[in-house]
């Protein structure tokens, strides 16, 4: 084997180690930036989903004080008055009409935002998402959710607010 020959299969071996090493370093840079953009896409995922949390917290309080609005609303009684008292009838139900349609906007809006209503009544007390403000003696079995002061509210599954609720305590005999 002549001396050229060999100079030329050293520097073949060689360009042959430093082409495996370019590419390994590539592979491991790409896998990296892989990495990368999944950890990104992770915290922004997060990211927006406590936002929407925050944002649904904000609401929350609006919507009930719009439903004790409704709650406490005085009872209309026609009286004799006459035509004015017509008037303030047809006020009285436009205004009750609005402030509903104003609950049913926001139940509706919170209902896209992934917000699900926590059902209380009826149901048996789970601390996780009950709140137990009072005991109330009835015929029910113990821990069953007789009333619900405040509705709990929960987003993907994590309960942003518990429900505020009156349990039974069965009545000694």
């Amino acid at each position: 084997m002549s001396e050229d020959t060999q100079l030329q299969e050293n520097n073949l071996e060689q360009l042959q180690q430093d082409l495996d090493a370019v590419t390994s370093y590539w592979k491991r840079a790409l896998a990296d930036f892989e990495n990368y953009k999944r950890r990104k896409e992770a915290e922004n995922k997060e990211l927006v989903e406590f936002a929407r949390e925050v944002t649904v917290a904000k609401l929350l309080p609006t919507l009930d004080a719009l439903e004790q609005a409704l709650k406490h609303m005085p009872v209309y009684q026609k009286s004799e008055v006459g035509e004015s008292d017509g008037d303030f009838s047809k006020m009285y139900l436009n205004w009750q009409a609005g402030v509903n349609g104003i609950i049913t906007q926001l139940d509706k809006t919170l209902e896209e935002l992934g917000v699900k209503k926590i059902e209380a009544i009826g149901k048996k007390f789970d601390p996780h998402f009950h709140e137990a403000i009072r005991e109330q003696e009835s015929e029910e079995d113990d821990g069953i959710i007789l009333s619900e002061f405040q509705s709990g509210f929960e987003l993907n599954g994590k309960v942003i607010r518990p429900s505020h609720v009156v349990i039974s305590k069965k009545k000694e005999v």
